[in-house]
């Protein structure tokens, strides 16, 4: 009987191979759906059946809606609690006092989400590496430049390159107009990442326009990178194609893939003076030629991985640090109390306009300082989630299941608790934590005044819940770097004001 059954299977498949090959794959999406919602390691989360379903539902809001997901995200919390399933194999918390579990430091280990963090194209970097000890290693071979020695060496160049932006606005002010200021910060970022970590400034500020830029370009890989996520051949895709054809379909991609390309050619004529045996001295010394000539093994050095590096810096050390000084300044300007009471503060501490001032003299600023935190916090970093992943073990979850810990009338006996499955990946989003009303109240306004005490001075109450620069093991590396930036930036323009 199972013989003949089978055999008229058989037949009938062979007689109709479009039905059945149909049928074989609905089985399959039936099969899949039974699995993902009911015998799932994360079937027992709270959250919507769509989003377990298919990370097709994440792509809608982010792809085709262009990056709402984040907002979804926040909706799912209000409906279903602290901790919800946003994906098939991806859990999401929205709880404050998780984030020294998830971003813990280097006494625990802690992975990325492959998927996430291919997103960019840049799997070999430092930042595209998911797991924690190649991840440790690639990191140390960075991190002496960007140490506390080496940022203090780099002020110089952050003056020169704040005093010219700030002399080219004053242009613009007097007889040619406005200005795009994220693409005005955007030219003085790129000059001083570009100067310090490959010996060659793009100048962009030279220019009255700022133009050329790279702006767009960097842009352009944002957009690209919610679509690489779902189809990973659209970045090889993209670097395979000639420039004039690329131009003509997307100018923006273009612009993205020559950016690129600059990084591949300044690579290759840093490894062909590394054959010469030219030796640069100390100061000139560039992240490539770091990387090539450092202790990693021969097979870190692979050009391919080191191009990824030098694409990572540009790309974090430029856009995130200029959109946080156009949101930052957008709120200076737009509250004139705010503005008098830090030049007020400024004109105390530093009573010589045009003296050169130290980022150790600046770090004693406190309203300005209170300033840069709040600007922080309304800048995000990134607006979307950054995942981690527990490769050894359960990460324990317990939250109040409604309201908040940190609310002031929150007396909960009712709480939300979880060992997550080792290997899971488990998100937080800046954006959610940095608008919590129970942490930073009246969220949306600007207000310096929280980040300081009742004496006026810096207090450090706050900073556990600031996530635009991550937080444990995985941190940016260039934090010390970006905040001495934006702290020059900041005292030069809000003086010139």
């Amino acid at each position: 009987m199972t013989t003949s059954v089978l055999a008229n299977t058989l037949k009938l498949a062979t007689e109709y191979p479009v039905t059945a090959l149909g049928t074989v794959f609905l089985l399959y999406l039936i099969s899949l759906a039974v699995y993902r919602l009911f015998l799932h390691p994360l079937a027992g989360y709270p959250g919507p059946k769509i989003a377990a379903l298919s990370v097709w539902y994440e792509f809608f809001h982010d792809g085709i809606r262009k990056g709402r997901y984040t907002f979804e995200i926040q909706r799912m919390h209000e409906k279903y609690g602290p901790i919800v399933r946003i994906s098939p194999d991806e859990l999401h918390v929205n709880d404050p006092g998780f984030i020294s579990e998830l971003y813990s430091g280097p006494g625990k280990r802690r992975d990325k989400y492959p998927f996430y963090s291919a997103q960019f194209g840049l799997r070999d970097s430092v930042g595209g590496t998911p797991g924690h000890d190649l991840h440790r290693l690639r990191r140390n071979a960075l991190s002496h430049f960007f140490s506390k020695a080496a940022i203090t060496k780099l002020e110089p160049i952050i003056q020169q390159k704040v005093e010219k932006l700030a002399s080219q606005l004053e242009r613009h002010a007097e007889t040619i107009g406005p200005v795009t200021l994220t693409t005005a910060f955007s030219c003085m970022t790129t000059d001083v990442v570009t100067e310090y970590a490959f010996a060659k400034s793009y100048n962009f500020l030279d220019s009255p326009t700022f133009e050329p830029n790279i702006h767009d370009a960097i842009s352009a890989g944002s957009l690209i990178a919610v679509w690489q996520k779902q189809f990973p051949w659209i970045l090889p895709t993209i670097n395979a194609l000639p420039q004039c054809l690329l131009r003509y379909i997307s100018s923006q991609a273009a612009e993205y893939a020559k950016f690129q390309q600059d990084m591949r050619v300044e690579l290759a004529n840093e490894k062909a003076k590394i054959a010469r045996g030219e030796k640069p001295e100390s100061a000139s010394r560039t992240i490539f030629y770091e990387l090539l000539t450092g202790p990693l093994p021969e097979e870190e050095k692979r050009l391919n991985r080191i191009w990824q590096e030098g694409q990572l810096v540009v790309g974090a050390g430029t856009e995130t640090t200029a959109w946080a000084l156009t949101a930052t300044l957008f709120y200076i300007l737009d509250n004139p109390e705010i503005l008098s009471r830090l030049r007020q503060e400024l004109s105390v501490a530093i009573p010589d306009p045009n003296q050169r001032v130290s980022w150790t003299e600046l770090e004693n600023i406190p309203y300005l300082n209170a300033v840069i935190s709040e600007g922080f916090r309304l800048s995000y970093g990134l607006s979307t989630r950054l995942q981690r992943i527990n490769p050894v073990g359960p990460m324990h979850f317990k939250a109040p299941k409604h309201g908040s810990r940190y609310a002031n009338s929150a007396k909960t006996t009712e709480w939300v608790e979880f060992d997550i499955p080792k290997g899971t990946p488990v998100g937080m989003t800046a954006v959610l934590v940095h608008l919590n009303p129970d942490i930073f109240p009246d969220p949306y306004t600007f207000r310096p005044e929280r980040w300081l005490d009742e004496h006026g001075k810096r207090h450090r109450r706050l900073d556990e819940f600031l996530l635009n620069f991550s937080k444990g093991s995985r941190q940016c590396l260039g934090i010390k770097y970006v905040q001495r930036k934006y702290s020059h930036k900041l005292f030069v323009l809000s003086l010139a004001c």
